[in-house]
């Protein structure tokens, strides 16, 4: 059997993922496209076959590409030792190296769990268009941060990324924290999560630690305004995590006190999609003016609602803030909101029945922004 590398396609997205996580749930390959398709690959590329480049024509024969390993939701696909030249195609051997301690991964459920974290977000990110590449990210001094060559692109550095290019004094400034990595949008960068399938645990003060090292390390304020995304399974699990650093003695390392926002992405075929919006500047904004049809915003009641009419105040879910949502509910003023479809199941079950739930058409306002935001092709 012979396979080729041509860019794009599912072996090459597949591989070039491989590439910066080192290994990837098959519980997730949904994240990727058609599942079956990919499943059909992996078990295709665990015989016998031969690997072509269609660029230089090198070719590569193994006696497999992939290997399997862990049991049940941890199983997960890794390169195969003998696959690793292949890396050289896409630039990425050198990184590949290090998160794999030179392909010796651990087996440990913690750490295959860790992994899945971080490449369900690495999936996410590339379909929605954000840079994950390690030679494709901005080129930050190892020595002195005074300089940091900015990317148009949004981009995306796992933790261990971010350790890497702060070289040795950055070894520890993520430690003892659920973060997964930063997402860089322009001037604003959100702090990401993964909390799968259960509520995480979280660690006390190591999130607050970990946004202040951070911070210092890229020559940030660090008591800058502070956001966060939250990838979730669904809304609910997403909410449970978020509430649970309540239980932290401290209220200084609650959520809310560390985070002005913290947006929940779905870990389904809306999540890309979606994520994509923020790419936008001010997206949200834009739909809450669009919405009521004004040109200023004016909050209502402590900031929690967008307007009243009536005296039914309304409040614009679409950026799927949990804060926002939290610090809302329970209210005693007769409510609205405005939600995209795969987030009523969710603001439903969370507000309760007496709620009015407005469903914004997710595929129109897909094309409103990027319609009108190719048109003006400024970042």
């Amino acid at each position: 059997m012979t396979k080729t590398m041509k860019k794009d396609s599912q072996l090459y997205r597949l591989i070039s993922l491989l590439s910066v996580c080192g290994e990837y749930p098959v519980r997730s390959l949904h994240l990727l496209g058609n599942k079956r398709m990919y499943r059909k690959l992996v078990d295709e590329c665990m015989q016998p076959l031969t690997v072509r480049n269609p660029e230089t024509a090198e070719a590569i024969s193994l006696p497999r590409l992939f290997n399997l390993c862990g049991k049940g939701r941890l199983k997960s696909i890794r390169l195969y030792s003998g696959a690793l030249p292949i890396l050289k195609w896409i630039d990425e051997g050198e990184y590949y190296n290090i998160i794999s301690n030179g392909h010796n991964m651990p087996m440990n459920d913690q750490h295959l769990d860790r992994n899945h974290r971080v490449a369900e977000v690495l999936a996410v990110c590339r379909d929605a268009g954000i840079e994950i590449f390690p030679h494709n990210l901005p080129n930050f001094q190892r020595d002195e941060f005074d300089t940091i060559t900015p990317l148009r692109q949004p981009f995306f550095m796992t933790s261990r990324m971010l350790k890497w290019f702060g070289g040795d004094d950055a070894a520890n400034k993520t430690n003892f924290t659920r973060l997964v990595g930063t997402l860089f949008i322009g001037e604003t960068d959100y702090f990401v999560y993964n909390t799968r399938y259960t509520p995480m645990k979280w660690s006390g003060a190591g999130e607050i630690k970990a946004n202040i090292n951070v911070r210092t390390l890229l020559q940030k304020p660090p008591f800058h305004r502070a956001y966060s995304m939250l990838f979730a399974n669904s809304g609910e699990i997403a909410m449970d995590a978020y509430l649970a650093t309540h239980k932290i003695k401290n209220s200084n390392y609650h959520f809310d006190q560390i985070y002005d926002k913290t947006h929940f992405i779905p870990l389904n075929e809306y999540g890309a999609r979606f994520l994509r919006f923020f790419t936008i500047p001010n997206w949200h904004d834009m739909l809450i003016k669009n919405i009521f049809q004004t040109d200023t915003l004016t909050p209502f009641v402590g900031n929690h609602f967008d307007n009243c009419t009536d005296n039914i105040y309304s409040l614009v879910w679409l950026n799927g803030d949990l804060r926002r949502l939290w610090a809302a509910y329970p209210t005693v003023h007769k409510t609205r909101i405005y939600c995209f479809c795969w987030q009523k199941s969710f603001v439903r079950n969370y507000v309760g029945d007496d709620v009015e739930i407005l469903i914004v058409n997710f595929d129109k306002v897909e094309s409103l922004l990027f319609d009108e935001y190719e048109e003006d092709d400024e970042y």
